[in-house]
């Protein structure tokens, strides 16, 4: 791991920016051998990710942004005892050399206003500060008013006020890590595990049900699943750390980006019989499979969904011998992703898969792959070579 983040570290930052970097995550956690592993830690995810900096000029804020969600990760997990020993000092304790300014910075109020169940913990905190104290806090960051405003509207200077705001951030970080503390760490464990939440997707399997969703975009983490076809525990589509799904916050463009993505890497993979593994980027074979010999490396005894198949099915699979992950596609998958398939889609919005049919094609074995809309009478059918899933023909489809 040491080899292998020291030669990220040289292909993306000098030795003065790593150390910058050290440098953010120690302000973030107080803690400098934690920075130093979080430092590695964020060089080694800003590898993985690296097709997802679309502005070579901005690297080093898009690395300093991973960085702090590293920070933030590490802190929701150690940070609460971390935070409670450092506001409360006690006799004979060393004198801490952190600054307020630091630790209020650690504790980030805009970003935790965002979350709408935290509002309510947060209203109930500001509630046991000092009248003036939530004044300040309230303008600044409900009102979003400026400091030269708030500084005229309570009578004192600028430089006051910014002292309050930081004292007042500060105050309002001790309540939330002592008196609400419980609430916090069962926010913080509802958190973890996204909910399921309706989205305006449509399932391509029946058309008759809009498909539920999990995401997580700093992972690059989706889950897919319908209320009828999978009612159980598992899903219709889970992806995990797929640059391209980084930081896309909506079902929508996040699953066009996953067909193309699909579509690209599948069919180059089936075509070259290799591709590059998701997780350590090393080149693993591309094969066809069925579904039932790969079934127990598809997170077996995980506590997360497993991808649904059915009985006789094969898989387009990527199983890397190093790191262990795997990723697949079916075939009606791989056919929605073709462009004709995504064009078809966006255009109909509701469609059905009809059953596989077994055909001969050309003088050799082929499976026929359709799709049906629901609102026209558009059909989109793709005929497939039966051993190497290569497209023969397509029939319909969109533009």
């Amino acid at each position: 791991m040491e080899q292998q983040t020291g030669g990220i570290a040289e292909d993306f930052l000098s030795p003065g920016e790593r150390s910058r970097l050290v440098g953010l995550c120690r302000k973030l956690t107080g803690n400098q051998d934690v920075a130093e592993d979080l430092a590695q830690e964020t060089l080694l995810l800003a590898w993985r990710r690296m097709e997802s900096l679309r502005d070579p000029a901005k690297r080093t804020q898009w690395i300093a942004g991973i960085a702090r969600n590293v920070s933030l990760s590490w802190l929701r997990q150690h940070g609460r005892d971390q935070a409670r020993n450092t506001v409360s000092s006690r006799p004979g304790d060393e004198p801490s050399t952190t600054t307020l300014e630091d630790l209020a910075d650690e504790f980030d109020l805009e970003i935790e206003l965002e979350r709408k169940e935290l509002v309510n913990l947060l209203d109930r905190a500001l509630v046991l500060l000092p009248e003036e104290t939530r004044a300040i806090l309230l303008k600044r960051y409900i009102d979003e008013s400026p400091l030269g405003e708030i500084a005229e509207q309570m009578g004192m200077n600028a430089s006051a006020v910014a002292m309050r705001l930081q004292r007042g951030k500060l105050a309002l970080r001790k309540v939330l890590t002592s008196e609400l503390s419980e609430e916090i760490a069962a926010y913080e464990q509802r958190a973890a595990t996204p909910a399921w939440e309706m989205t305006s997707l449509w399932c391509n399997l029946c058309g008759k049900h809009h498909l539920l969703g999990r995401r997580q975009p700093e992972r690059g983490l989706l889950y897919l699943k319908c209320p009828a076809c999978t009612p159980g525990d598992e899903v219709l589509s889970k992806n995990e750390s797929v640059p391209v799904l980084v930081d896309i916050k909506s079902y929508r463009p996040a699953y066009a980006r996953l067909g193309e993505w699909c579509h690209t890497s599948y069919r180059k993979g089936l075509r070259e019989g290799v591709s590059r593994c998701l997780t350590c980027k090393r080149m693993v074979p591309v094969k066809i499979s069925p579904a039932q010999e790969i079934r127990e490396l598809l997170w077996l005894n995980e506590d997360r969904p497993r991808w649904a198949w059915t009985q006789g099915e094969r898989l387009v699979n990527m199983i890397c011998p190093r790191c262990e992950s795997v990723s697949c596609i079916s075939l009606e998958g791989l056919v929605i992703s073709l462009p004709e398939g995504r064009a078809f889609l966006r255009e109909q919005q509701r469609i059905r898969f009809l059953p596989y049919r077994s055909i001969e094609f050309a003088g050799r074995p082929a499976i026929v792959t359709a799709f049906e809309s629901l609102t026209t009478d558009a059909s989109f059918e793709v005929i497939s070579d039966d051993e190497t899933y290569e497209v023969l023909k397509i029939i319909g489809g969109g533009r």
